[in-house]
């Protein structure tokens, strides 16, 4: 498979640096989206790669045309990120929609209503930047109640920061389960169509991922059947574990990717600016930090492509990593820049601030380092 996968990964690398480059030059440097009949003509072509929902676990129906292990998916994921959008919107969704991992552990009436509509680009799904993953975030934060009622749940609350949301069908909410009212059982994942009565898209909540659709949504009295809930009630933070822990690889690929693609900036820009005479180059600190950049750079890809056999230990602490290298790897490639890093010309400023929201969403590198000690404490023997 050695030679196959290169022959993939260089074919993706093309059609990256080729056909998306091409593209976002045409467009204003924050744009979360290429052109519609851009991403039409680059959909197709994409296709013809046969490498078609990357992440979708390897037993669904959905995947690549080539039977792939997810090693080999992952270092495939690691190049889709490599252009100006690639932080939040890698390929612009053009090799995967990439719907939330819980819908594939869904009931087949949810995947038929709401997994498969994604799937084929008939749907799209907002996205919760602060909702509990695997207790990595509290649920104190939870501003949703869902109460019993005869015909299954009613959402009453706020939701801040949900990305994706004002062309989106539906999403996931997670609330408060409240079986009595006043008293919570857990929180719940429950899917919510953003056509139902009660539902509102308050107000846009910008923030320094300029590029990125951002809002504060506000459920009034929402009214949702039983079969919209996602496994049982008061569990909706363990729905699908495996899988969003499979998520979290492939975002560390991502990531891994961002950090490749700087390092390879850094590479170019040593030789074209020169420093007392003479190209970068050849001063002692621009080849201290190709240096450190290429080491991180390895570890990083070591760590994620070591986690799929043992993901509950690996996935956090390789997508806590690679968020750290790329964001180091990134700062580093805006030093060597000078001036030239910090404008919109190159992707690495755009790169610098959606790394900086990215950490932010997920409760910061510290918190997600809590996490791992928690594993860590709570599994040691005396």
């Amino acid at each position: 498979m050695g030679e196959e996968l290169d022959l993939i990964v260089q074919s993706v690398r093309r059609f990256i640096r080729r056909e998306i480059w091409l593209q976002e030059k045409r467009i204003d440097p924050n744009a979360p989206s290429l052109r519609e009949e851009a991403f039409a003509t680059l959909l197709e072509r994409a296709s013809e790669l046969g490498i078609d929902h990357l992440m979708a676990p390897r037993e669904e129906e959905v995947g690549p045309d080539v039977d792939l292990p997810d090693s080999d998916r992952l270092r495939i994921a690691e190049e889709l990120t490599q252009h100006r959008a690639g932080v939040l919107n890698p390929s612009y969704g053009l090799f995967d929609p990439d719907p939330p991992p819980q819908l594939y552990a869904a009931t087949n009436e949810q995947q038929e209503r709401f997994l498969k509509p994604l799937l084929r680009r008939d749907a799209t799904c907002f996205r919760g930047l602060d909702d509990p993953d695997l207790a990595t975030l509290p649920i104190d934060s939870v501003r949703i109640r869902a109460l019993r009622h005869r015909e299954g749940w009613m959402l009453d609350g706020t939701k801040l920061f949900v990305a994706d949301a004002a062309e989106a069908s539906f999403g996931i909410v997670y609330a408060n389960t409240e079986f009595v009212p006043g008293e919570r059982s857990g929180a719940s994942a429950i899917i919510v169509e953003t056509d139902r009565t009660g539902f509102q898209r308050w107000r846009p909540w910008p923030t320094i991922a300029v590029g990125r659709d951002t809002m504060e949504l506000n459920l009034s009295a929402v009214k949702v059947p039983e079969w919209n809930l996602l496994g049982a009630p008061g569990e909706g933070p363990s729905v699908a574990n495996d899988l969003v822990l499979r998520r979290r690889l492939f975002s560390a690929a991502h990531l891994t990717g961002i950090a490749s693609a700087a390092q390879d900036m850094c590479r170019g820009v040593v030789w074209s600016r020169r420093e007392h005479g003479v190209p970068m180059a050849h001063g002692e600190r621009a080849r201290l930090s190709l240096a450190d950049n290429e080491i991180a750079l390895s570890a990083s890809r070591a760590l994620y492509l070591s986690a799929p056999e043992c993901l509950d230990e690996l996935a956090l602490q390789a997508l806590t990593f690679a968020q750290e290298v790329a964001a180091t790897v990134v700062d580093r490639a805006m030093d060597l820049h000078g001036p030239a890093g910090g404008s919109s010309d190159l992707p690495l400023e755009r790169w610098s601030r959606e790394l900086r929201w990215l950490r932010l969403g997920g409760g910061g590198i510290d918190q997600q380092k809590l996490s791992v000690a928690q594993r860590l404490i709570t599994t040691f023997k005396k």
